[in-house]
């Protein structure tokens, strides 16, 4: 009586680790989220490809150029057409957080944080607020978040652990 041939792992034992790491990877890449085409703004990484109202290229632009108070017209515009987006929620919330008004900013971080507890800028910003704010342990609690969310690393991550080494 003659039996079945071992499966081919078995055969060749050094095939299952690169199997598996061929898995891992296409694994990692299915999963990660789909970015617009031609959209620069850091923050499409957060809450994937979703299309963005009329303005709101202009707004990043300006919060990218440090232009803050000429930002935050723009963005309250915005929420107000889209106040579902924790893209713009997470930008108006750096913006009040730069300008100075802190009580905003954290509203602002709160509600994106709401719309996407995954959002990984809205995370570090508020977690460099909690740090102004003196609140060690709150940053500290988003920071876990983040390396949670972050398993390979991202640059959220390492911006906040950054922050918190130099506080």
């Amino acid at each position: 009586m003659r039996t079945a041939p071992a499966p081919i792992l078995l055969q060749q034992p050094r095939l299952l680790p690169v199997l598996l790491s061929a898995l891992l990877i296409a694994g990692f890449i299915l999963a990660q989220p789909a970015r617009a085409a031609g959209n620069d703004s850091e923050d499409s990484s957060y809450s994937g490809n979703k299309a963005k109202p009329t303005g709101y290229y202009e707004a990043v632009k300006r919060v990218k150029a440090e232009e803050f108070a000429a930002a935050l017209p723009l963005l309250t515009e915005l929420a107000k057409k889209a106040p579902q987006d924790a893209d713009i929620h997470n930008l108006l919330g750096f913006s009040y957080r730069k300008t100075g008004d802190l009580a905003r900013a954290a509203s602002h971080y709160d509600t994106a944080l709401t719309l996407n507890p995954k959002h990984k800028g809205a995370l570090e910003y508020q977690g460099e607020l909690f740090l102004m704010q003196g609140n060690r342990a709150a940053a500290e609690a988003n920071l876990a978040k983040l390396k949670k969310i972050c398993w390979l690393g991202c640059e959220a991550l390492e911006d906040l652990k950054a922050a918190l080494a130099a506080d």
